[in-house]
């Protein structure tokens, strides 16, 4: 066990000592908020925060496109909402599931692997009574489906299922479909015992009536569309960051003081010439009082100007290039 913050009553440490233990689960507490929050280390995190954010929003439009096509069907008002995502091994989601639990078998192509989407049976009779035209009385037989019940459930979860490509489309392409209902979770082998999976578990309200409902993918079939989406985004980051280092150079250069000087036309002389100059010699040169004199800087010419004054200053006027 590991804690923090809080002391023995016989000889115990003082409030800010810590005692550290192994177990299988490990309670921390909060300094900041002063409330335990519970890790288990045979579960270390493998969503990153953008990921879970990511798939957090996948789920909440999953239940609102969800939502719709229930109300529609069953004439009744329906949700399905308020995911919360958990990393459980699958033998820790199938073993957690109500004797009541049916799971509806799903292949996300191209991805690897089983999904399953979960719900209560008396839930699908109810739904099943409203498909049919009933009033979806709480009180529902205690049975397996029927084949035409089950046939009526596959048409409706086939349409969820396309929400559920609109949802996950962020993630890249997928096609859900439907392979098959299960009364027995236990019979359902979407992954081994000890593979992570993401759930995400949500209310089904029908009506007057709330039940939970979960859908969980392995994090094997998950695990390389977020490897593409971190690595483009990863991409995407180091663009931006280099276009801003780009446009910080070019705020900064144009801050810089460089030397600029205005110059005639060269002139070619013979060295013995240059040996024989004294002061007060003048040298004729070969620039005609039209032509323009050159701004050059860094031996570059980049514009072109006539000489005149400013006030006691001498100065040039930028004019057109020749």
């Amino acid at each position: 066990m590991i804690s923090a913050g809080g002391g023995l009553k016989d000889g115990g440490p003082a409030p800010d000592a810590c005692c550290v233990g192994y177990s299988d689960q490990a309670t921390a507490f909060s300094r900041r908020r002063g409330e335990p929050r519970t890790y288990d280390f045979r579960r270390p995190v493998r969503l990153a925060r953008d990921q879970a954010h990511l798939l957090r929003i996948a789920m909440e439009t999953f239940g609102r496109q969800s939502s719709t096509v229930l109300t529609t069907s069953l004439r009744v008002v329906c949700t399905l909402g308020s995911p919360v995502l958990e990393e459980l091994s699958y033998d820790q989601y199938v073993t957690a599931l109500p004797e009541t639990a049916v799971c509806a078998v799903v292949g996300l192509e191209p991805w690897s692997g089983r999904s399953l989407i979960t719900f209560e049976a008396p839930m699908l009779l109810q739904i099943v009574d409203h498909l049919l035209g009933g009033p979806g009385a709480e009180e529902q037989p205690d049975r397996p489906l029927t084949d035409i019940e089950q046939a009526l459930l596959r048409n409706l979860l086939t349409r969820m299922l396309r929400e559920l490509s609109y949802a996950l489309e962020p993630l890249g392409p997928v096609h859900p479909e439907l392979a098959g209902l299960e009364s027995n979770p236990s019979f359902v082998q979407a992954a081994a015992p000890t593979d992570p999976v993401v759930v995400a578990r949500m209310e089904l309200v029908v009506g007057e009536r709330t039940t939970p409902a979960s859908l969980c993918v392995p994090y094997a079939t998950l695990e390389p569309a977020l490897e593409r989406l971190s690595r483009a985004q990863d991409d995407e980051a180091r663009l931006l960051a280099r276009r801003q280092a780009a446009e910080r150079t070019q705020r900064r250069l144009t801050d810089v003081e460089v030397d600029v000087a205005v110059r005639f036309h060269p002139l070619r002389m013979a060295s013995a010439a240059i040996a024989r100059l004294s002061v007060g010699d003048v040298v004729a040169l070969e620039h005609r009082t039209t032509a323009p004199l050159a701004v050059t800087s860094a031996a570059t010419t980049f514009a072109h100007a006539v000489p005149g004054t400013s006030g006691r200053k001498l100065a040039v006027l930028i004019v057109p290039n020749p």
